[in-house]
């Protein structure tokens, strides 16, 4: 049986709501409930009856449940961020909710993401449509990437907010008249120039590129200061799952402390705000009561992993139990554990080989959570090998930070060039295939060239066919 998917609102929920949730679900024998990492609330029914009941009930609320609409996708935001992260001027709460309103009606089919990027807590580039604020007030970079494709692409245009409903029923209507790559959807250009020659809403001409910020790991767990002197609170499970007593309780809290709000995070958490000083010993009562612990390690933190999935779980904890057995620091490091390429949103991915004891290791081509290429780091690891993999990798990776920067030749210093070399790269995910290396892994022994491997060749990450590889020359 699949986990009921619970629609939020750009991760944000009614405390009387989610109370209301957590006691039906109690009645039907559930006992916890887990955060997705596109901010909506996961249970578990045990059988088809009691899904359709209990989605049917959490339906009178207001709620959207994947019951009800097998297709909508959860719309992700940055609202979470806002008053406890850096923001964007003239982002606020208020803003979300406008635009979050105009999907009220209908929900979309593809994933939308509104992002400030100014906050590191939701990676802009998640989702099939992503819209990042701009530093022009009330409008957004639209970036679009299609399902399953690591590849984005920058439209020259800046949004309205008001027009970002009716924008994306467009986008949705040309992308899905074709189910395959052809018509409108053949190239990106041609898919811009009809969605534009249909959509009547406020645009303006990009006028600067976006530039995002060095992405550093949040700190979204345990009790902070937030701007207006009340704090926050951010709550993790290593299980990634809350019981629903506590979900209960800690919604009674809310109201009796009057806290509006709750909020889901794409790390699998909970966040609070505005939590007064008065109040804070009622909230430790209620973490001490229920075993909930906050002052988590970050380096338990910074991991990212698909839904409902407890082998990924259980790795995850096998490689922090051999890590814990080393010298090494992965603080500002961020992993993520069986998720697609192109639905990452960390420095590091670990990937399953074939077989559940073997796995690869890739990293960023630099040190941006928001770089779109991963290179091989490590190829068939053991489950014992991951840890002293991770470990030499996150030396490397501290090694690359503290490097000097190489001084600038004048002509006449210029070290001479060196021969070049020619490689193949997939067009898709940015990966190469060089001759000189080959893929033993895959049988293919250094030596090979690019006209000798076979037709039906496919890139070893994207799975992108020979025929679209271009070549590049290598200094």
């Amino acid at each position: 049986m699949t986990s009921l998917r619970i629609l939020t609102q750009g991760g944000s929920l009614a405390p009387n709501d989610l109370r209301q949730i957590a006691g039906w679900a109690q009645d039907y024998g559930l006992t916890t409930l887990e955060v997705s990492n596109r901010q909506e609330i996961l249970l578990n029914p045990p059988s088809k009856t009691i899904r359709e009941d209990l989605a049917r009930r959490i339906q009178a609320l207001g709620l959207l449940t994947d019951e009800a609409d097998p297709l909508a996708q959860n719309i992700v935001s940055s609202l979470p961020a806002t008053d406890v992260f850096a923001d964007t001027p003239w982002l606020t709460a208020g803003v979300y909710l406008d635009v979050l309103a105009q999907f009220r009606e209908v929900s979309p089919r593809l994933k939308i993401n509104f992002i400030d990027p100014a906050q590191s807590l939701v990676s802009p580039f998640t989702g099939n449509v992503n819209f990042v604020a701009s530093p022009e007030a009330g409008y957004w970079y639209v970036f679009l990437r299609p399902s399953g494709s690591v590849r984005r692409y920058a439209w020259p245009i800046l949004l309205e907010s008001e027009s970002i409903g009716a924008f994306v029923r467009v986008v949705e209507k040309y992308y899905f008249q074709n189910e395959v790559d052809t018509g409108v959807r053949a190239t990106a250009e041609t898919f811009y120039r009809a969605v534009m020659a249909d959509f009547q809403g406020n645009t303006r001409k990009v006028s600067q590129e976006l530039i995002l910020p060095d992405s550093t790991m949040p700190v979204y767990e345990g009790f902070h200061r937030g701007p207006s002197g009340n704090y926050w609170l951010g709550l993790f499970r290593k299980s990634f799952t809350f019981p629903l007593g506590f979900i209960e309780a800690l919604c009674d809290l809310c109201r009796e402390t009057r806290v509006g709000q709750l909020y889901l995070t794409p790390y699998k958490t909970l966040l609070i705000k505005e939590i007064r000083d008065a109040d804070r010993p009622a909230w430790d009562r209620l973490l001490g009561r229920f075993g909930i612990r906050t002052n988590v390690p970050a380096w338990h933190l910074n991991w990212q992993l698909p839904n409902t999935d407890d082998h990924a779980i259980a790795l995850k904890n096998q490689i922090l139990n051999q890590l814990d057995d080393t010298d090494v620091r992965t603080d500002e490091l961020s992993f993520a554990v069986k998720v697609p390429f192109s639905e990452a949103a960390a420095q590091v991915v670990i990937q399953q080989n074939g077989s559940p004891e073997s796995f690869d290791i890739y990293q960023r081509a630099s040190h941006s959570t928001t770089n779109a290429q991963y290179v091989l780091f490590a190829k068939s690891q053991s489950l014992g090998q991951l840890g002293e993999s991770i470990r030499q990798l996150s030396l490397a990776y501290y090694e690359r930070l503290s490097a000097p920067v190489s001084p600038s030749f004048a002509d006449d210093d210029k070290p001479a060039e060196q021969p070049k070399r020619l490689v193949h790269q997939c067009p898709g995910c940015l990966s190469r295939y060089d001759a000189q290396y080959g893929e033993p892994h895959r049988g293919i022994t250094p030596g090979t060239s690019f006209g000798e491997l076979a037709t039906d060749y496919t890139c070893d990450v994207c799975e992108a066919e020979k025929g679209l590889f271009v070549e590049k020359w290598l200094v």
